[in-house]
């Protein structure tokens, strides 16, 4: 398993995670887009907004944005409900769309909750749905395809050897392997940012000389995050030009 640890500052945590926890169960959501798990803890780590979760999965990596030790708003349930402030929240990535890659996400997914289980020496009772704590369908697509066979994914993790903590590999996962931020310098045009890889569509642009993270090229793209010009608020998004990569 690759984990890349992409914490949200203290700066936010009134905002993003202002209790400390004492975990006692996993809520596993969908994603409802097809943004990928470095997108999405950038995403939420990015904008104001209370809502939050603990990492995110998808086909190649898992993300995690808020420490275990505290809570998300993640389950719907209010300020003191126990989905909201026992929980760790789990995002699968892709299941907008669905296909292979949510496919792939899914199996990563599950072996990981495997992996926290080992960990916390829980049973596979602890997994539980977001759909448990509100009145939403979600994860909407796992529930689609069949919980009892999402549960039956992670038994099957259950069962292989248990984890050894003095492999080298198993410590690199336990501990995350953070993965360094970079810095975008653009140059002295405008740069265009694009939804996506493929530069289908517009989103916003970098103004000339202006700095912003970089979380590593991918098909040939920059992804940046970005603050909106006068707000408080971020987006991220691709550029074509990778001489801003610092």
């Amino acid at each position: 398993m690759q984990i890349t640890k992409m914490l949200v500052p203290q700066s936010k945590y009134d905002i993003k995670c202002p209790y400390e926890m004492e975990p006692e169960f996993i809520i596993v959501h969908n994603s409802y887009n097809d943004a990928s798990a470095m997108a999405e803890v950038s995403y939420m780590i990015g904008n104001n907004n209370k809502t939050s979760f603990h990492c995110a999965v998808d086909n190649i990596r898992i993300v995690q944005g808020v420490m275990f030790n505290r809570n998300t708003w993640n389950a719907g349930d209010g300020r003191n409900g126990k989905g909201n402030r026992k929980g760790i929240s789990i995002e699968i990535c892709y299941s907008k769309s669905g296909g292979e890659r949510f496919d792939d996400a899914e199996k990563l997914a599950a072996e990981y909750i495997a992996y926290l289980l080992k960990q916390y020496n829980w049973g596979i009772d602890r997994v539980h749905k977001h759909q448990d704590f509100a009145n939403k369908y979600c994860p909407h697509r796992t529930l689609d395809l069949g919980w009892d066979r999402f549960l039956n994914m992670i038994k099957s993790y259950l069962e292989d050897k248990p984890i050894d903590n003095e492999n080298t590999e198993n410590e690199n996962v336990e501990n995350g392997s953070d993965e360094e931020v970079k810095r975008y310098q653009n140059g002295s045009t405008t740069e265009v940012v694009y939804a996506d890889t493929a530069c289908t569509k517009r989103i916003g642009s970098l103004d000339p000389r202006e700095s912003c993270d970089c979380f590593g090229i991918f098909n040939d793209r920059a992804m940046v995050r970005y603050q909106v010009n006068g707000t408080n608020n971020y987006k991220i998004g691709f550029c074509k030009w990778l001489g801003g990569v610092k």
